[in-house]
């Protein structure tokens, strides 16, 4: 097996901003994990979508809000919430913008800064 390690400097991060929320991204992605870094600013829906990749999402500032079934989670900054893989959900900022970190397994396409 070949396995390799890669160093991801802070300030070599390349920023994206995705096409249909305006949310700025990098990430980080290995073989079959990727880290995602986002800052959402107030009053930004991702509208209702499902993946095939199960998602962990952490709070680092501010509020995101999660809307699951018939439930809906407000988490705020140190909150983290787990959502298997092919569940629909949306997601959004009311009033405060957001800075959360994402770990998706396996890889979420959409999310890669990698992509040549």
């Amino acid at each position: 097996m070949n396995l390799t390690t890669t160093y991801y400097p802070y300030d070599q991060h390349t920023i994206n901003i995705d096409k249909e929320t305006g949310a700025s991204f990098w990430s980080v992605t290995g073989s079959n994990l990727q880290f995602t870094w986002f800052e959402v600013s107030p009053g930004t829906r991702f509208k209702e979508h499902q993946h095939e990749s199960e998602q962990i999402t952490h709070v680092l500032k501010g509020e995101l809000f999660f809307k699951i079934e018939n439930s809906i989670y407000k988490l705020s900054a140190g909150d983290s919430i787990v959502i298997p893989c092919h569940k629909a959900h949306a997601v959004w900022t009311e009033q405060l913008p957001a800075v959360a970190v994402d770990a998706w397994s396996p890889i979420n396409e959409k999310y890669n800064s990698q992509k040549k």
